[in-house]
């Protein structure tokens, strides 16, 4: 959604109510959620009442914005300045919004994102698998077994998606159990010399290795693809100036969801995601 057909749903708080009710983040109640009876109706702005056990619920009840008392105007807003990669401190000066209040969006956000993970199918085709390290500069060893470092590993279908995952560790174990749950067997994957790949043929896949002290591609032998989703990441990342390592998964999915639909209208993959979480979390 760009921004002038954004205006048609901030300009006022009925627009902006109605489009997250058509959407499915705000719920419409047919039936009162404490006695079902069908006798609810609409009594004030943001009330519901039923007649028939006399009970009251704001028109936020049941949704992922129940405990965001902002406008719902702003709340588009905010999601178009997510949209945007727009920074918090500034959305909040732009929103004219607490800090805490924007960043709780963002954070709801990339809540929704890690939920609804949008690859949770299985991989086919031309696979690149990597492993790659995240972290502040710290002396000492660099690259795989650097200490304090956070080890992310990627798959990558050419022509297709990314998904990346923080790893407890790169040993063959792990990424093995990793490959045979996202990728579908006889693909053909290329990795660098890495020796925690060594197995891959033995459960079924084709592989393909790259040397990277000798060179960089062989013909289709490469893993161009995944590392340039890394340096994606990191660049993106220097921003925050240090991510705490809990959180990080929420940012790494993000950067992820955003690789992924880079050639998309994100904001409205942004709204579907929250619908998603809706669903997941408001189950009643």
């Amino acid at each position: 959604m760009n921004l002038v057909e954004l205006t048609r749903y901030t300009n006022d708080e009925e627009s902006a109510e109605g489009y997250l009710r058509e959407q499915g983040i705000l719920k419409t109640y047919e039936e009162c959620p404490y006695c079902g009876s069908k006798r609810i109706n609409r009594v004030r702005r943001f009330k519901y009442k039923c007649y028939s056990c006399n009970r009251e619920l704001g028109v936020r009840r049941g949704s992922i914005l129940e405990g965001l008392r902002i406008p719902f105007t702003k709340f588009l807003m905010a999601i178009k300045l997510f949209e945007l990669d727009t920074s918090v401190r500034e959305a909040a000066k732009q929103l004219g919004l607490a800090y805490n209040t924007v960043y709780n969006i963002h954070s709801l956000i990339r809540k929704a994102i890690l939920t609804t993970d949008v690859n949770a199918s299985s991989f086919s085709g031309e696979i690149e698998m990597d492993e790659s390290y995240f972290g502040g500069r710290r002396k000492g060893k660099r690259g795989r077994g650097a200490a304090g470092k956070v080890p992310v590993f990627g798959i990558l279908e050419r022509g297709g998606k990314v998904t990346v995952e923080v790893v407890t560790d790169v040993q063959g174990e792990t990424l093995l159990e990793m490959a045979i749950k996202k990728v579908k067997r006889g693909s053909l994957i290329y990795t660098d010399k890495f020796g925690s790949y060594n197995g891959l043929v033995s459960y079924g896949f084709k592989h393909r290795r790259i040397d990277h002290g000798k060179r960089f591609a062989n013909g289709k032998v490469y893993i161009n693809g995944i590392e340039g989703f890394w340096s994606f990441a990191k660049e993106r990342l220097l921003k925050y100036h240090g991510v705490d390592a809990e959180k990080f998964p929420l940012y790494l999915k993000e950067l992820e969801f955003r690789y992924n639909h880079r050639d998309r209208d994100l904001f409205d993959d942004l709204v579907q995601v929250l619908v998603g979480y809706s669903r997941v979390a408001y189950t009643e």
